[in-house]
């Protein structure tokens, strides 16, 4: 019963995956062929703007559908709010360069669907980019870094991170709040001044692929009632647990996750918390400087599954 109930969890993520991912293919394709609409293009090296464009936009109604091709390197806050389907691309690459000294989102991203931003270097920033407001957000192939917060931060809304590289801000590397649900798949999350990813009030993470090394605090932080899915990561070097559980938060740990050489627990257990690790001998949760590496805290923790990671465990079970 247990193998059939673990099979059915990691089912269910690799169908959550799948959907999200044809959601966001299907909503890209209707982008680039809503009413047969060109591609803009920007070159901020020519005195082209991103906002600037963006504004026309708006002020035209001509707010779904579009693609903006980007080239250069612009420096300048970019504000999306109420478009639906809109894909911003480097064309190969480009740059997005914080112009408010620290103080404002790059991006800052609300009320949109279908919101696709790839192939950016984007620098500094309160935030790198803000998804916020129910908007639907895809971030793929992009470099994030040293914003004075976070690197991605998602509230009350939902999307795909993919194939980016999120280092060196100041916060976490992502942070999702609020009921946001997210898929965080394939990224390198490395040298952040907080956790590698942080998941608060009620929050869905489906983390598969991710390699989460040498943030400042957790790999994973997961609190408030949130939820994580989790497979084929690799945690490590961090500065305290390589996942850290709390207050109400829940983890399940899907197969083929490598988490060790962190510098508190592999995975810690803490209050009314809940961890469960498929038992066919591919987790590997061993290593840690904190031992044990699978550790139960009071009050009220549990774990299913504790004994097949392959590493320590203070964790009682049933």
């Amino acid at each position: 019963m247990r193998f059939h109930h673990e099979w059915l969890l990691k089912t269910a993520a690799i169908a959550v995956i799948a959907w999200m991912a044809g959601n966001a293919a299907v909503a890209q394709s209707n982008a680039q062929n809503s009413a047969g609409a060109p591609t803009i293009k920007v070159d901020c090296n020519k005195k082209g703007s991103i906002s600037a464009t963006l504004v026309h936009l708006t002020q035209t109604g001509n707010t779904r559908g579009v693609t903006i091709s980007v080239t250069g390197t612009c420096k300048e806050n970019i504000t999306i709010g109420a478009f639906d389907h809109l894909v911003i691309q480097g064309a190969p690459n480009a740059t997005l360069q914080d112009a408010s000294n620290g103080t404002a989102p790059v991006v800052l991203i609300f009320s949109s669907y279908d919101v696709t931003l790839q192939n950016f270097t984007i620098n500094g920033g309160a935030v790198g980019v803000n998804c916020i407001g129910d908007s639907y957000c895809t971030l793929s192939f992009n470099t994030i870094q040293q914003s004075a917060f976070a690197g991605v931060r998602f509230a009350r809304s939902h999307g795909i991170l993919q194939s980016n590289n999120i280092l060196n801000n100041a916060g976490a590397g992502e942070v999702l709040a609020n009921n946001s649900n997210v898929a965080s798949l394939s990224n390198q999350i490395t040298n952040n001044g907080a956790q590698g990813i942080g998941v608060v009030a009620d929050s869905y993470l489906l983390d598969s692929g991710d390699t989460i090394q040498h943030n400042n605090l957790a790999g994973i932080r997961a609190q408030e009632n949130s939820v994580v899915r989790a497979d084929t990561l690799t945690i490590s070097g961090n500065g305290t647990d390589g996942v850290h559980l709390e207050s109400g938060a829940a983890a399940s740990f899907l197969g083929a996750d490598v988490i060790t050489g962190n510098a508190g627990n592999g995975v810690a257990v803490h209050d009314l918390a809940f961890a469960s690790f498929f038992t066919d001998g591919s987790e590997n949760i061993s290593g840690n400087l904190t031992q044990p590496d699978v550790a139960c805290y009071p009050q009220f923790s549990a774990t299913r599954g504790a004994g097949a990671v392959g590493g320590t465990t203070n964790c009682v079970e049933p």
